[in-house]
């Protein structure tokens, strides 16, 4: 009996692959986005204007060509320019086979768009800032406990001039992690946009995410400063010392000495006459809030 079975389930593969094999022999008509990239013979110049980064090509050709074209090869088709003119233009009709690397059963019925034009100018350069795109969650009990950090902060792009005064920055490829208790190192790249108009050197990016699980601190006579007051005024504040009950990451928390927190009052808040609650304001790092703080009340003493 299981001699039987394994008689017949091979029978069946068998017959797969002869099906398989007969398919692939057959002739079909599919539709590939083809990226054009165009190569420059100097670096004083760049490519300007609008002009596709794919051709949409329709082919025709036997099963087994369009499976090697699609999933076991890199199609792309380059221009390369002998010299910048003030006008080129390509003419896709005279692409062939050979240019883009497909087997001579091959046919292509049409490109689109049928023709390619180029303007050029000249090169300049320019740092600009990265930014990340990143979507992170947390678990419960934990925060970030700094400013995202990338390596590097910037990049020199190249391109044309007209071009490069409306770029400010460039993000890098969306990056996603969640439920994070512990610092993280995730590596990526800059998303490659306009990559026939903008030189850069592709490094990678790392992004750091300094995640710390939450705790609390207690701080005892924290300096209140008061600010603003004008000279020749003589002012007191009563108290002058404040306790805090600070909430944070547990890394920068037990780092954090009362000399190293700022508390002050802006007496340019408060008027001579006014009985409004006088109220502390705080410089404490990142990631790091107020939970408490006592006394509650403050006075000012303004002598004659």
């Amino acid at each position: 009996m299981k001699k039987e079975l394994f008689i017949f389930i091979l029978f069946i593969f068998l017959s797969f692959i002869f099906w398989g094999a007969i398919s692939l022999g057959e002739e079909y008509v599919i539709t590939l986005q083809v990226p054009v990239r165009i190569v420059l013979p100097e670096k004083d110049f760049a490519v300007e204007g609008d002009f596709p980064d794919k051709l949409e090509m329709r082919l025709k050709a036997p099963g087994w060509s369009l499976l090697k074209i699609k999933y076991f090869q890199e199609n792309n088709f380059t221009i390369r320019i002998k010299e910048p003119i003030n006008s080129f233009v390509y003419r896709t009709e005279n692409i062939t086979n050979d240019l883009l690397g497909f087997p001579s059963d091959v046919k292509i019925i049409s490109i689109q768009p049928e023709l390619i034009s180029l303007s050029f100018n000249l090169a300049s350069e320019k740092r600009i800032k990265i930014y990340p795109r990143l979507n992170y969650s947390l678990k419960e009990g934990f925060i970030l406990a700094s400013p995202v950090n990338l390596q590097p902060e910037s990049i020199t792009i190249r391109g044309s001039r007209k071009l490069l005064a409306k770029i400010d920055s460039l993000p890098t490829e969306t990056v996603e992690v969640h439920q994070l208790s512990e610092p993280v190192a995730i590596e990526t790249k800059i998303v490659d946009t306009l990559s026939n108009l903008l030189v850069y050197e592709k490094i990678p990016v790392k992004i750091y995410l300094d995640v710390q699980q939450v705790v609390d601190k207690d701080l005892e006579k924290v300096a209140v400063d008061l600010i603003n007051v004008p000279k020749g005024k003589d002012v007191i504040l009563l108290p002058s010392f404040v306790d805090l009950k600070l909430r944070g990451g547990i890394n920068v928390l037990g780092n954090l000495q009362s000399d190293s927190t700022k508390v002050f009052i802006d007496f340019k808040k408060y008027s001579e006459l006014s009985e409004e609650e006088i109220k502390p304001e705080f410089n404490l790092p990142y990631g790091v809030k107020v939970v408490d703080y006592f006394p509650k009340k403050f006075k000012l003493i303004i002598r004659k």
